[in-house]
């Protein structure tokens, strides 16, 4: 984990770079897809949803929360990335909804920078990195020109 500073715009300025946010996506997927069947199953997704942690915390500190609920809310999210409803989220269907999820974000975080913790392989760390990536590059364009 990493506390890095983001806003609004450093993720729709990755979801807006397509081939820098398939890359991302395409390698989580292929991470997730622990049997290379192309499909991910609830049981390959479910790490990837509880990396969500959708659940309340209180100062970072988890709150204990009922299991049933846990399942409840598991499911649903699960549904939600399963759009065609086959029981399996293939990629087309893990990239729309991962983008979705990430414009949700963008919008409630607005354009003032906020300070996340950050899990080393998430989507908002890729974006905070190809941001980075990309004023290092426009600094050394720069600087060489001087």
């Amino acid at each position: 984990m990493s506390v890095e500073i983001l806003d609004g715009a450093t993720i729709v300025n990755f979801l807006e770079d397509e081939e820098a946010f398939n890359v991302s996506v395409r390698d989580r997927f292929a991470h997730l897809d622990s049997n290379h069947d192309g499909q991910l199953s609830y049981e390959e997704m479910l790490k990837e949803l509880q990396g969500l942690r959708v659940m309340e915390t209180h100062f970072g500190v988890d709150v204990e929360t009922d299991r049933d609920e846990l399942v409840r809310v598991y499911d649903s999210l699960f549904v939600q990335f399963d759009h065609d409803l086959n029981g399996t989220v293939d990629l087309e269907e893990f990239k729309a909804e991962t983008r979705q999820m990430m414009l949700a974000m963008a919008n409630g975080m607005g354009f003032l920078p906020v300070q996340m913790v950050l899990e080393e392989d998430s989507f908002l760390k890729k974006a905070v990195e190809w941001e980075s990536a990309k004023l290092l590059a426009s600094y050394s364009s720069c600087m060489a020109r001087s």
